[in-house]
């Protein structure tokens, strides 16, 4: 299935830094991760991709970005005919949210030791496993 999109829209709804937490003779540790709901309009697909770095049981850097996909009214259609999102395009969604991250952490970082700290490449196959079910309506299930 092709679902015809066009990214719509990014939002930081969170974002700070620790720098003074920084320990540059310790490894740091990412967690990630991605929570994808479609619009009340069913015009659209959010992807919400948290980030969160730390040091032992410091936390250095936190960041929330949603990431909106405007979906063409046959990409609904297919969808909702369907009753999911295919877990590929969730992905490939994923798949853009991260890059936008790195992009935020990269400008948001500048000037501190944090900007040093790159995300790494996420396999977002070992993440994002399931498709995302939605009613005949267009709303999410579950």
């Amino acid at each position: 299935m092709t679902i015809p999109y066009k990214i719509a829209r990014l939002e930081t709804r969170q974002f700070a830094i620790f720098p003074e937490k920084f320990n540059n003779q310790e490894d740091v540790g990412v967690n990630s991760a991605y929570e994808f709901s479609i619009s009340t309009d069913q015009t659209a697909i959010r992807c919400r991709s948290t980030f969160h770095y730390f040091q032992g049981e410091n936390v250095l850097m936190i960041l929330e970005l949603n990431a909106f996909f405007a979906i063409a009214p046959e990409g609904m259609v297919e969808i909702q005919n369907k009753g999911s999102v295919p877990v590929d395009f969730l992905r490939y969604m994923g798949t853009i949210a991260v890059g936008a991250a790195r992009g935020v952490i990269h400008s948001k970082t500048e000037g501190t030791v944090l900007n040093a700290v790159v995300l790494p490449p996420i396999n977002l196959v070992e993440i994002i496993k399931e498709d995302l079910l939605v009613e005949k309506n267009g709303k999410e299930e579950g």
